[in-house]
């Protein structure tokens, strides 16, 4: 499984970073280097990634730790433990798709569709609206306003800033629900 996530990880980078570079291209008429270099100066896009990472991420992790959420995260957990993470698959996956999936929806559709559509989007296509489950879809809420969040944090920091804020959040919360993250969180998820 170690090499499926390896795999999973790259090739969500590079499907989603090539998208966001054609969308970049020919319907934008940019150039990508300068999408990816504009903004504040690198290291306070890093500060403000790891920042808004880490608030959402913990937004994210009190409500899915809320009692009527309790099936839904055991439904979430057993999906990520069917794969065999260490703390380098976490790392990587949470990499890839924080600069992958932010090259195709942030730097690629944000400027056609802006920030909400993108958002809704976004959400919807990991599958947290849910018309099915309004639990799932509470989630879905809450991340709607998330990723309008890190709309924002594109427009006003930078590229960086989302990818990684999009890195951390995922590495916290796939961190957390597979018992692999820091004991720095007091509320356990289980």
């Amino acid at each position: 499984m170690r090499v499926s996530l390896f795999w999973l990880g790259l090739l969500t980078l590079l499907v989603f970073g090539l998208l966001g570079i054609l969308v970049i291209v020919f319907l934008q008429d940019a150039e990508p280097w300068a999408v990816l270099t504009r903004g504040r100066p690198v290291g306070e896009q890093f500060f403000w990634g790891i920042g808004v990472g880490l608030a959402s991420s913990t937004l994210a992790l009190l409500l899915i730790s809320a009692p009527f959420f309790t099936k839904e995260r055991h439904y979430y957990r057993r999906l990520i433990e069917s794969f065999q993470w260490t703390p380098a698959s976490i790392l990587l996956v949470s990499m890839c798709a924080g600069v992958g999936e932010e090259l195709f929806f942030r730097a690629g559709l944000q400027p056609l569709l802006g920030i909400w559509w993108t958002s809704l989007i976004f959400v919807a296509l990991h599958g947290y609206l849910n018309p099915t489950n309004w639990r799932i879809s509470v989630y879905g809420a809450l991340m709607v306003g998330v990723i309008a969040g890190f709309g924002f944090l594109f427009e006003g920091i930078g590229f960086w800033a989302v990818a990684i804020a999009h890195t951390v959040f995922d590495w916290v919360l796939i961190s957390k629900l597979t018992g692999s993250f820091p004991r720095l969180w007091s509320r356990d998820v289980s």
